[in-house]
């Protein structure tokens, strides 16, 4: 048996070259999604404040949309409008008066390259006292 020196180690160029590739694929797509992540923290976090006020179940829908619109304003979160928070957000009136469920379902679209965009769909829930 004879034992051979010349034995290939390491990988060769291509397979690099093929890392490298998949590894900036992945970077940019983890770029371009985390905004949208970051964005949703903020939404939901606007959500648990107006779970914080002992007042949240004596006021109107339309009082609670424009409470949570200004808590985003006030988070430079200018992606909602007046008319996307009254079509996403809804207001359950529990069989109790004194609950209230605040759900917001709302989708992003962010392009990646060419004709290929991530659609991601978000649904935050908050139940105030």
């Amino acid at each position: 048996m004879i034992k051979s020196l010349s034995r290939q180690r390491g990988i060769s160029g291509t397979t690099l070259l093929f890392l490298i590739i998949l590894g900036i694929l992945a970077l940019v797509v983890f770029f371009k999604l985390l905004p949208l992540y970051m964005e949703n923290m903020t939404v939901s976090n606007a959500l648990a404040k107006l779970q914080e006020d002992p007042k949240i179940t004596q006021k109107m829908d339309h009082e609670i949309r424009r409470e949570f619109l200004n808590i985003l304003s006030e988070k430079d979160v200018e992606s909602f409008t007046a008319e996307d928070v009254k079509q996403q957000l809804t207001i359950y009136r529990l069989s109790d008066v004194s609950k209230v469920e605040i759900t917001l379902k709302y989708q992003r679209t962010k392009p990646l390259m060419f004709n290929v965009s991530f659609l991601v769909n978000f649904e935050n829930s908050v139940e105030a006292p």
